[in-house]
């Protein structure tokens, strides 16, 4: 006992109908990110004096070339929505991370050229300045 709609459905799937090969896909996303890439150096050489604008081009690029490589090579185009359900845990979970630690990124002790040395706490460059100034006092 054959079902024909089963049997229809193999034999797609095996002539490579519905199913078939993405090898042109994969290799049109390929020579997108090539182009990309070579966008993101000729933008780098173009804009290397203009900081804010070579940040944010260079991020708007590198986001799109994530996308694609996640979309077609990771296959999350053919996944349900269920995905982006998790990419908010991870995506809040970053954002924590970022603010925990930008406390100790942004308190750190700024050592100008006019302040003095002696009054920055630290290691002494060597061991012997650091004798000799124990001994003298």
């Amino acid at each position: 006992m054959s079902d024909p709609v089963h049997d229809k459905h193999v034999e797609e799937l095996v002539e490579g109908g519905v199913h078939g090969s993405h090898v042109g896909t994969y290799i049109r996303v390929f020579i997108a990110l090539t182009v990309f890439t070579a966008l993101e150096y000729f933008f780098a050489r173009i804009f290397k004096d203009a900081f804010a604008t070579l940040l944010a081009g260079l991020l708007v690029i590198a986001i799109i070339k994530a996308a694609m490589v996640g979309m077609y090579f990771m296959h999350l185009k053919f996944e349900g929505r269920w995905v982006y359900m998790m990419l908010i845990p991870a995506g809040i979970l970053a954002m924590v991370l970022v603010l925990a630690l930008y406390p100790d990124m942004a308190m750190q002790p700024i050592i100008g050229d006019d302040s003095d040395p002696d009054e920055v706490a630290g290691a002494p460059a060597e061991p012997a300045v650091a004798n000799k100034a124990a001994a003298g006092s």
